[in-house]
């Protein structure tokens, strides 16, 4: 089961995710698979050029359209942000810390049925660059995705 779970993360497919919610923070798909033909090292996104090679008012009408799709009465305003780590040849990993913030910043949660869909959203999304370190070493890097929430509606994603 856990093996099927697995491919169906790495082959982009949408997927229900494990969700654990702990004091120090929520995560889904707690899994940290590494590919072996990657380095150990991890950078930060804006060290290698890392951001989706997609413009963010654009990610934001495709996550819009993928919530209304799936029907669900949405609500709140604030940021949901994914962090989580792209392995050397441009795969996200499954390992994902979840942030959310109210519209002050302030820590909140929100409807976990938003939270699951726009992570399906995230689950979309393959066209993540390949990074290479400061000698031109395959990289992995970690980088993020804000969703930003105006009552219930993606209005902007970031970086």
């Amino acid at each position: 089961m856990a093996a099927a779970l697995s491919l169906l993360l790495w082959a982009g497919a949408p997927a229900a995710a494990q969700r654990i919610v702990l004091p120090t923070g929520e995560y889904m798909d707690t899994t940290s698979l590494r590919n072996p033909g990657c380095g150990a090292p991890f950078y930060q996104y804006y060290q290698v050029k890392g951001k989706y090679p997609v413009a963010s008012a654009t990610l934001a009408r495709q996550a819009q359209a993928f919530l209304q799709q799936r029907n669900g009465r949405y609500t709140g305003t604030g940021l949901i942000t994914f962090r989580f780590g792209i392995d050397c040849e441009g795969k996200r990993l499954p390992w994902t810390k979840v942030l959310q913030t109210d519209a002050a910043y302030r820590p909140t949660h929100f409807a976990p049925a938003l939270v699951e869909a726009l992570y399906a959203y995230l689950q979309t999304l393959t066209e993540w660059r390949r990074a290479a370190g400061p000698n031109r070493e395959p990289a992995n890097y970690l980088t993020l995705l804000s969703f930003r929430i105006q009552d219930g509606k993606v209005v902007a994603v970031t970086p």
